[in-house]
C-alpha cells in the first residue's frame, strides 16, 4: 500500500480508514481523513484491483 499512497508525489495518507471486496470482485481501499493540524483532512479511494489478486500469498 505504501507506494500507492505515495503515487500522487504529495501529502501521503497515514492510514488505511475501510477495506471491501465489492459485488464485482475488486478490492477497494479508503484512507482516513482525519482533518488536523498535521493533516490535510484529504480522502483517497484506491481500487487495488481483483481482490483474488491483491489478496493472494
Amino acid at each position: 500500500m505504501v507506494p500507492d499512497l505515495q503515487a500522487t508525489n504529495g501529502w501521503a495518507q497515514e492510514k488505511v480508514e475501510g477495506m471491501t471486496v465489492a459485488g464485482n470482485g475488486r478490492l477497494y481501499v479508503v484512507t482516513d481523513n482525519d482533518g488536523l493540524d498535521d493533516a490535510n483532512g484529504e480522502t483517497v479511494l484506491f481500487d487495488l484491483g481483483p481482490a483474488a489478486e491483491a489478496l493472494r500469498d
